[in-house]
């Protein structure tokens, strides 16, 4: 019989979860939801056969009043840290003027999550924009650096003392790519110009909002989220695809985090992605072997490279989303682990990862791909809003109990 190998984390390792407020909280105005309606209407949208509603956020997980009980839940596996998210579209749903009513709302909310003893990474933006800042132009508008910074100016005056890592953005590279040149995500553009326009300006925004930070509290921790696929050609001797591996890997991994680099205090990472880049159009030609309900390859050893090629910046690492569609809960056990089993891997060889949070707590609201996805380690009951464990959850709670992973 094999001998079973425990493999120990670092004290003060981070586990956690992560959501999104649009995500979960419900009832949110901004120009996501008026897209969503709009596209409803169209009926030109559905990209699986599922009804109208499935594709509207609407009430979502209802977190905005069931916070508590969320953070219960997170407790309950373990973890000792959680991100959760700030909607802009909330505190500042007219220009110029915050709505004190909800950052008395979110001060209870973080209030709640510091009384359980959790770390708190807290996104101030992940890809939603209050209406009036869209009929502006959004984050072409070269008054967005103004705009955002007095937002994030507001929100360090109110929270800065009982936040622990700040995520200024949410993959910037898959609101450009989405809602620039692919038009899968708003505004629906396909206009390179105004992607170019958007990339420099999301750079500005976050090194902007890196020195308000630090200039409210000196020693706060700040980064972004970069989306970090693992590209790899499918032949090592075919020089073309080897070309076109580095070119993606600076395009879509590495060009923004340069730009940024001097403004970061970690990297925070997701990883979702193996990409196995081929000579011929569309470049990408996976085994897929397993795959996701989404229909994508599950790759456990991508997180590792994708950590090998973080450590470039010499600043520590946080996995700050990795997860699955998986509505039956076949794979998330095993996808959990062998991804974990990955980050030690990366740690052993000296790259300094300090955290690994699992997307995401609960189902939630999949952007364009709507109620279809199941990312939750608690499933979420849509019409009376219960929460139940999936017995994955389980696997992942006991790793964070122990701080370690028996293999």
């Amino acid at each position: 019989m094999k001998k079973q190998k425990t493999l120990k984390f670092p004290k003060d390792f981070l586990w956690g979860t992560s959501t999104s407020a649009y995500q979960i909280e419900g009832e949110i105005i901004n120009d996501w939801s008026e897209w969503e309606n709009k596209r409803v209407k169209s009926k030109k949208f559905k990209v699986r056969k599922l009804k109208e509603e499935d594709y509207v956020c609407g009430q979502a997980c209802d977190s905005y009043h069931r916070y508590e009980e969320d953070f219960y839940l997170a407790k309950s596996l373990n973890t000792n840290a959680i991100r959760f998210g700030i909607e802009w579209a909330r505190v500042e749903s007219k220009k110029g003027k915050f709505d004190e009513k909800e950052i008395e709302h979110y001060r209870k909310v973080i209030e709640s999550a510091k009384k359980r003893g959790f770390k708190i990474v807290l996104t101030l933006w992940h890809w939603t924009n209050p209406l009036w800042l869209a009929e502006e132009g959004g984050w072409t508008n070269k008054k967005i650096i103004e705009y955002y910074s007095r937002y994030v100016k507001k929100i360090v005056e109110e929270f800065g003392s009982d936040i622990d890592y700040w995520v200024t953005l949410n993959e910037p590279m898959v609101h450009i790519s989405n809602g620039y040149l692919t038009g899968k995500f708003p505004p629906n553009k396909k206009c390179f110009f105004k992607a170019r326009k958007v990339f420099n300006n999301l750079v500005r925004a976050h090194k902007e909002a890196y020195k308000i930070i630090h200039e409210n509290k000196k020693n706060a921790q700040v980064s972004i989220t970069q989306l970090t696929n693992y590209f790899e050609p499918a032949h090592k001797w075919c020089l073309i695809e080897k070309s076109l591996t580095k070119l993606f890997n600076y395009f879509w991994n590495l060009r923004f985090l340069n730009k940024i680099k001097n403004h970061l205090d970690f990297v925070g990472v997701d990883y979702y992605f193996h990409d196995r880049v081929v000579w011929y159009p569309p470049f990408k030609k996976n085994l897929n072997k397993i795959t996701t309900d989404m229909g994508w390859e599950i790759f456990p050893e991508g997180i590792y490279h994708v950590l090998k090629l973080l450590s470039r910046y010499k600043k520590p690492i946080i996995v700050l989303e990795n997860g699955l569609a998986d509505k039956e809960d076949k794979f998330r056990a095993d996808f959990i682990r062998k991804h974990i089993y990955n980050v030690y891997r990366a740690i052993e060889e000296g790259v300094d990862v300090k955290g690994y949070f699992y997307w995401s707590l609960l189902d939630n609201f999949e952007w364009a791909e709507g109620w279809y996805p199941k990312f939750g380690l608690f499933e979420v009951d849509r019409e009376t809003k219960e929460r139940k464990i999936r017995p994955s959850a389980k696997v992942y709670s006991e790793i964070c109990q122990s701080n370690k992973l028996n293999i």
